[in-house]
């Protein structure tokens, strides 16, 4: 049984695409920003197609309380937010705002909040939500990559205000996972582990040896994945980092920010996971909530932007959390560079995940 939360009124939230100036005038880049609603709505509506919709138990989302942003976000920027989606001024980096926005993603943190509650009291195990916008790269004081509040940060500060004592947050979004570093880094209360592509954005956070403040070290756990790296190479740093590491922090809920953007197919990544492979990756952590959590575990979506691939990986991903078939096979299953996503993890995968454990002596010992 898994929970899905979803509400069009997401969908509002729709920037236009980036513009550069060129010979003093604005050039458009491309027909759609990157993060286009388009996207969220298809996998809606393949999701809505499988065989997995009339098991999925529907939980509704309300916008989020002003102390659940609070818990993560600075009132100061709270208030920027908002009065830029009233056509106030703007300094969002990469995030471009519309009078939309501030209601769509407080519905989006809400209904984390909601997916949160549900599986505290037990009405499901486990919860997926769609999420638009996304949310991990959102940092307490600022918008950052199409990210305005952190969604997957205020579900873990709502599940510590309800006496959950310990968190561990997965995060398998091709680009670093800023936003949960900065906000926990002082945090022994909550495992914040971020695999991405190596070298890639954000830059400023993502370090192999940044590990966590004083006090804390060991709880940021950064896991640089070399570019191509393949459905094989995630699954050995799940079975060699991110799970002796989960266990040993015994947490007692597990929250995932489960973008897509490491696809085979997806414009703002050079990884090569299938949406099999992300089936695998999701199964694999489902598993670590059975042992671990008595299943408790909310997932959120974030990045994922390939319109012809990434509602076959949400999909999977659904399909790895509840255990079921959605009876959708994937449409490029037989295509050369999704077999190539089934590749061996090569020794540049290995070296990688050497490096990580060296790094990381509160886990690993040498």
């Amino acid at each position: 049984m898994l929970g899905y939360v979803y509400s069009p009124l997401v969908l509002a939230h729709d920037p236009p695409p980036p513009t550069l100036q060129v010979g003093g005038r604005d050039f458009t880049l491309g027909s759609a920003n990157v993060a286009a609603a388009l996207l969220t709505a298809q996998a809606h509506e393949l999701i809505e197609r499988s065989a997995l919709s009339g098991a999925l138990v529907r939980i509704a989302p309300a916008p989020a309380s002003e102390a659940a942003l609070l818990a993560v976000h600075t009132a100061e920027y709270l208030g920027r937010l908002r009065a830029a989606c009233d056509g106030g001024p703007w300094d969002g980096e990469y995030a471009p705002v519309t009078a939309a926005t501030w209601d769509a993603a407080r519905l989006t943190v809400g209904g984390v909040v909601a997916a949160v509650d549900a599986v505290l009291d037990g009405r499901v195990p486990r919860a997926l939500v769609h999420a638009r916008p996304a949310g991990h790269h959102a940092e307490p004081d600022r918008a950052i990559a199409s990210t305005y509040l952190n969604n997957v940060a205020c579900g873990v500060e709502h599940a510590r205000s309800r006496g959950v004592e310990r968190v561990a947050i997965i995060d398998w979004d091709v680009h670093v996972a800023n936003g949960a570093e900065r906000i926990f880094w002082d945090r022994d209360d909550v495992l914040a582990i971020s695999l991405h592509q190596q070298d890639w954005y954000p830059a400023h956070a993502g370090a192999l040896r940044a590990t966590g403040g004083s006090g804390a070290e060991g709880t940021t756990v950064n896991i640089p994945l070399p570019p191509a790296t393949t459905d094989a190479g995630y699954h050995l740093a799940v079975d060699e980092i991110v799970a002796p590491v989960v266990r040993a922090f015994r947490p007692d809920l597990i929250m995932v920010a489960a973008g897509q953007d490491a696809s085979v197919f997806d414009p703002t990544g050079r990884m090569l996971v299938s949406a099999g492979g992300f089936r695998s990756l999701a199964a694999r952590v489902a598993d670590l909530a059975d042992e671990l959590t008595g299943g408790r575990l909310v997932a959120g979506t974030e990045g994922g932007y390939s319109p012809i691939y990434n509602p076959f990986c949400l999909l999977g991903v659904l399909e790895g959390l509840s255990g079921e078939s959605g009876g959708i096979a994937d449409p490029y299953d037989d295509d050369a560079t999704v077999l190539a996503a089934r590749g061996p993890a090569d020794d540049r995968v290995r070296a990688a995940i050497a490096a990580v454990r060296a790094a990381q002596p509160r886990w690993f010992k040498h």
